[in-house]
Formats: structure tokens, C-alpha cells, sequence
């Protein structure tokens, strides 16, 4: 793949640490207080990743999409094509990375619009294109794999993902991507999240025992609050 400007290897642990920084800077990491935030995929949780405020923030955003971009060139050097977007929030951040890295990009809509093989894809998409799935961040996996399977559809070939936050929390989200021969690459994880706050004292301490809780067993909390309480049908919605 043809690079914009030379990049350097990644040191993986100050991209996570920037990535951490960045998220407690613009207040990306809410935490829930009358009631808890319930995911698109129905689960519950006490927390909430925000990626999308990197859209406002100039150098920050610049700084991580660097990393993203030194990231995907590092370990995908020449075998990706095509960078995909998933509507919505993964729209920005496919068109910086793809700008980055010198890449056509398409998006891939969640549901089809119309008819045809392309009917979920907006731009166009090469036969046999090797793909780059690209989103703000990924919980448990679902929609990334659908937009996968979306784009195998239409022709291309999809094994890897990358998002800036990975919550690597449902191990059964795990099994599915490797299960689909997908890789996962993210900027920083939670574990990544709980190496800076505790010095800033970004959570409150009975905050931080309500997040651990979560993190824990993510599928039995969201069961005691009122959202979705087992990932079977995560498994079989996986086309």
C-alpha cells in the first residue's frame, strides 16, 4: 500500500496510553447515574465510551488517527485494498484513515437500501477487495461481524477490524471473530482505561467498584439492570 509520509514502528503501549489520555481529556468515558446506558445490542451497562467527541477535537484527533494509521501499516502493510466504514460512527474515522494511508474508501450501511449485491455498500467496491473494517469502537462484536459478512457478500475479503476502543470484555465475542477468521486491532482497551484513571481520580471509588462489577461478568450486570442477560442469541445472529 502506497503511505502519504514515512511512519515510524508503533510503540503500542504510548498508543494506548494516548488513546486513554485523549478519552479522560474530552470526558469520552461516561459513567451512568439515574439509570444505565443500554447499547444498541441491548446490553446494559454502567459506562459509556463516547469516541465520537474526537470529531471536535482537532489535534487530538490527529494524534490517534496517526497512531491508527502507523498501527495499520505496521501489521496490514499491502494487505488491505479498500478501507470500509460501518454507518455511522465509523464513517469519520474510515475517511481520516483511508486519507492517511492513501486508500479508496467505501461505507456499509446496516441494513440494505434497495436491491443488488452492493445494496448495503455506498462506493465502489473492487472485486476480490481485500478490506479494512473500520468503527469507533466495538462492545460485542455483532455489527463489525455483520458489516464483514456484508462485504464477502458483495465479493470482498475481510480479516481484519479496526476500531480506537475495544471494551475485550465478552469472551464469546472473542470465539465469534475468530471463529469468522477475523482480527481485531484497537487503539486501547479497558484495561488500557484503568492505568491512568485511578491517578486523575477520574472515577469516584464507588464508581470505580460499580465498573470492575461490570467488567467482571458484563453479561450477569446487564441482566441485574434491566438489559440484555445471555449472548446465545449474540451467537446466532451471526450470519
Amino acid at each position: 500500500m502506497t503511505q502519504k509520509a514515512s511512519v515510524a514502528e508503533p510503540d503500542y503501549a504510548r498508543v494506548a496510553s494516548d488513546a486513554v489520555d485523549t478519552l479522560l481529556s474530552l470526558n469520552a468515558v461516561l459513567v451512568w447515574r439515574d439509570r444505565p446506558f443500554v447499547y444498541t445490542t441491548g446490553w446494559a451497562s454502567p459506562v459509556y465510551v463516547d469516541c465520537r467527541k474526537l470529531m471536535s477535537e482537532p489535534k487530538r484527533r490527529q494524534l490517534l488517527m496517526d497512531h491508527a494509521a502507523n498501527m495499520i501499516h505496521d501489521r496490514l502493510n499491502g494487505k488491505i485494498d479498500v478501507i470500509a466504514g460501518i454507518e455511522t460512527a465509523g464513517i469519520p474515522f474510515a475517511s481520516w484513515l483511508a486519507d492517511r494511508l492513501s486508500l479508496p474508501m467505501v461505507y456499509v450501511r446496516k441494513k440494505a437500501v434497495g436491491w443488488g449485491l452492493n445494496a448495503q455498500i455506498e462506493g465502489d467496491l473492487p472485486p476480490k477487495a481485500r478490506c479494512l473494517v473500520v468503527d469507533d469502537l466495538t462492545t460485542d462484536g455483532l455489527s463489525k461481524i455483520g458489516t464483514a459478512n456484508a462485504l464477502r457478500r458483495a465479493g470482498a475479503t475481510v480479516s481484519d477490524v479496526f476500531v480506537v476502543f475495544n471494551y475485550d470484555i465478552y469472551p464469546q465475542s472473542r470465539q465469534a471473530f475468530k471463529e469468522q477468521g477475523i482480527t481485531l486491532h484497537a487503539l486501547a482497551t479497558w484495561a488500557d482505561v484503568f492505568s491512568q484513571t485511578k491517578a486523575r481520580s477520574y472515577f469516584s471509588p464507588e464508581q470505580a467498584k460499580v465498573i470492575k462489577q461490570f467488567l467482571a461478568d458484563p453479561i450477569a450486570w446487564s441482566a441485574r439492570h434491566g438489559g440484555a442477560d445471555s449472548l446465545p442469541a449474540f451467537a446466532r445472529s451471526v450470519p
